[in-house]
């Protein structure tokens, strides 16, 4: 089984399609049923328009799909009522081989359970759009009701009734473990440890902000200007939009950056490293956007090139920081610290609701896991940190 994805070539009513990921078994031969389904969430779906979300969908099916090909199970088979063996759905048993996998080397289980869930939630996904186009009986699963506590947190949010949905008896029960983050000194440590200012004004963006890895990858050169004149003690408002940058599910929102993060972006593109890679090689990308911050050849970062750009600091024979750093960790250093500075300057609703918008989550649910995090932290972290980031980015590399 091999996983690829399209590229430019791929041309349907006159346009190019990148980045669809589509399987081909060991007889090099395209597997019709999943790769019917990748194109209908590329092409079809409105609700998953990124090519991120293709690629989850897709290793997801890869990895299943190679599972039935290795054991020589067909993916649509039904389980038959009333016989032991033969009720266990594969998918049901591919979760629990999935389960099961543990590294030679710590004995520790390989797949975490959130992790195996996301992957079932996209397979749940694939054999519900088979059923509805016919292509088996059921689906694999059962399904019962249950409820689930609305999103409201307002002053009224006891007379606002839970949702009732469909819960199942697939996924794993999954205990949300609290989203790690880094102390304000393991921030300061990582900061100084960046090999370059690019990395470092990266760094001190999403810790100031709160980026995705792919939003920090794509935050373009129109949003950077000279703030000399406004009022230093301000942080700058900035509107993201998606027809500018890479935001997920295409969601604009707006962030807040430091006056001192702002001009050391402006003298960045102006006179420094900047200015240098990009006079060795921008160019402009397929999708128009001009990021600003580019690799050593010119190029615009790829997921992997600014993971491993992390990953370096802290692995190796001779490592710069003591600790694991992703750039998503730097994300959620951002959401706790910025609810604790809202929180003491409104409720707690409104402060997740602030720190929500920041995000661009969808759900104050979501956002409200930050608050097991307010309880690592120590005080004088959570009252010295905005003012610690506005130090770091005027620091100089």
């Amino acid at each position: 089984m091999r996983l690829l994805f399209t590229d430019d070539s791929f041309v349907l009513l006159t346009q190019a399609y990148i980045g669809i990921p589509f399987l081909l078994n060991g007889q090099m031969e395209l597997v019709e049923p999943a790769n019917d389904y990748l194109m209908y969430l590329a092409l079809e779906r409105g609700k998953t328009r990124s090519p991120k979300t293709w690629r989850n969908h897709g290793e997801a099916l890869y990895d299943y799909f190679s599972w039935l090909e290795a054991n020589a199970l067909d993916w649509a088979h039904v389980p038959v009522a009333g016989h032991a063996r033969s009720a266990v759905s594969n998918l049901a048993a591919y979760r629990n081989w999935s389960i099961s996998l543990t590294r030679p080397s710590t004995g520790l289980r390989a797949i975490k359970p959130s992790t195996l869930n996301q992957r079932l939630t996209c397979l749940m996904g694939f054999y519900q759009w088979a059923h509805k186009q016919g292509r088996i009986s059921s689906v694999p699963w059962d399904a019962s009701p249950k409820f689930v506590a609305g999103n409201n947190q307002g002053f009224l949010r006891h007379a606002h009734a839970a949702k009732m949905t469909d819960g199942d008896d697939l996924r794993l029960k999954v205990f949300r473990e609290p989203p790690k983050l880094l102390s304000l000194e393991q921030a300061k440590l990582l900061v100084q440890a960046c090999t370059t200012k690019t990395l470092r004004l990266m760094t001190v963006l999403m810790l100031q902000t709160g980026l995705r890895n792919e939003e920090c990858r794509t935050f373009p050169i129109k949003y950077v200007f000279d703030p000399t004149g406004l009022d230093v003690r301000k942080r700058i408002r900035v509107d993201l939009s998606p027809s500018d940058m890479l935001l997920k599910n295409s969601k604009p929102r707006t962030v807040f950056i430091g006056w001192h993060v702002m001009r050391e972006l402006f003298d960045y593109l102006s006179f420094a490293e900047g200015a240098f890679r990009a006079n060795f090689g921008r160019s402009a990308s397929r999708s128009g956007i001009q990021p600003i911050f580019l690799n050593r050849d010119g190029h615009p970062f790829s997921e992997k090139g600014l993971n491993n750009a992390y990953r370096r600091l802290w692995s190796g024979k001779q490592p710069r920081i003591m600790f694991r750093v992703t750039p998503h960790m730097l994300r959620h250093t951002f959401a706790t610290f910025e609810l604790l500075h809202q929180s003491k300057r409104a409720a707690m609703g409104q402060a997740l609701a602030w720190v929500r918008d920041r995000l661009g989550h969808s759900s104050v649910q979501t956002t409200s896991i930050y608050l097991h995090c307010l309880d690592l932290m120590e005080n004088s972290e959570l009252n010295t940190y905005q003012e610690e980031l506005d130090l770091l980015g005027n620091a100089h590399a």
